[in-house]
């Protein structure tokens, strides 16, 4: 008898499993052919088979897609929060089966990438609520910066689309400036938690840093957008997390703190950011890592439809930037730069 109710046991889990590749092969044809069918065949599945990831993955995928061809930016803010909703379904449920089939690392950068210039757009708007909900949305999302947690070896060396990270030895460097509780900063210069606020980082190079937003407002200016101006507490901010990603050795707008030799995230982009500069709508943050100069670093978001976005948002009045130089890293030095409304 026991024997029978083993093997009825071992079909009934290998029909499953089959099933969740039937699906995702299934699913996978059609979001090449027609998304369209493939959209309604995915929500079929979460009807009659709720926890199969494939059906939530491709749903992501279709509703990022739309973003590009909604017709104005709220239209952009619907996909773009349909999409996240879909992707944070995904992350809920058994996907470990699929991952091998799929890149979703590079997924969740472009989801994030995506709603950077979603965000920029509603911000030029009359929709700026919904950049603010938006925003609230991504920082919120724990899947947006899981990909750090996996691998940190590979994954987050192999897929980052920006030159980054340093090895997992813990920084013997002591940043100056510290004015900070002894909790929130370890000896070795590392940052622990979220910041107060009051922390006071040395900029590698405040030259750098203006020749940076120089560039900038330049284009700026080119474009007929009001230049930015420069705010101290911004720049103390981009400061924190420029020298906070060098000495924890991580690469994320959220912040991060490395405990024996995993990332664990510990605050969002903005909820840092707010730390330092309360005076007004803190509205993007860019990040880069390797580039030794102004220039280089520019291109590099210059390049970046995202990162472009928030370089040269019309609604943006105050900047703040901050460059950090972690020597003995293999990239060496990180940028930040972020913006706010007013």
């Amino acid at each position: 008898m026991k024997n029978v109710i083993l093997l009825i046991s071992f079909l009934v889990t290998s029909s499953v499993v089959s099933a969740k590749d039937i699906a995702f092969n299934r699913l996978n044809k059609l979001y090449h052919k027609d998304s369209k069918q493939c959209l309604v065949v995915a929500k079929r599945y979460m009807k009659y088979l709720p926890e199969n990831a494939s059906a939530y993955y491709f749903a992501t995928l279709i509703y990022r897609d739309k973003v590009d061809n909604a017709r104005n930016a709220k239209g952009k803010y619907f996909s773009m929060t349909k999409s996240l909703s879909y992707a944070k379904k995904f992350t809920a449920r058994d996907h470990e089966n699929i991952l091998n089939e799929i890149d979703w690392n590079q997924t969740v950068f472009s989801l994030e990438e995506k709603a950077s210039s979603v965000i920029a757009e509603l911000s030029q708007s009359e929709f700026t609520d919904l950049a603010i909900r938006l925003q609230r949305k991504v920082d919120r999302y724990e899947f947006m910066n899981t990909l750090y947690l996996a691998d940190v070896e590979t994954t987050e060396r192999e897929t980052q689309p920006l030159k980054l990270n340093s090895d997992d030895k813990e920084s013997t460097l002591t940043p100056t400036e510290f004015n900070s509780s002894p909790e929130i900063v370890k000896i070795s210069g590392q940052f622990y938690g979220l910041p107060e606020g009051n922390e006071v980082i040395a900029s590698h190079s405040k030259p750098n840093e203006q020749e940076l937003l120089r560039l900038i407002n330049q284009e700026r200016k080119n474009k007929g957008i009001v230049e930015l101006v420069w705010e101290e507490d911004l720049a103390k901010a981009c400061r924190y997390h420029a020298c906070d990603l060098g000495t924890q050795d991580y690469f994320d707008h959220n912040s991060h703190d490395r405990i024996n030799g995993e990332l664990v995230q510990v605050g969002g982009t903005f909820e840092r950011i707010k730390k330092f500069y309360t005076d007004g709508f803190v509205n993007s943050e860019n990040i880069a890592a390797g580039n030794e100069t102004p220039k280089a670093t520019y291109k590099q978001w210059y390049d970046s439809p995202g990162h472009y976005a928030n370089m040269f948002n019309k609604s943006s009045r105050k900047a703040g930037i901050g460059v950090y130089k972690v020597p003995g890293t293999l990239f060496e030095y990180y940028w930040v730069f972020c913006t706010a409304l007013d």
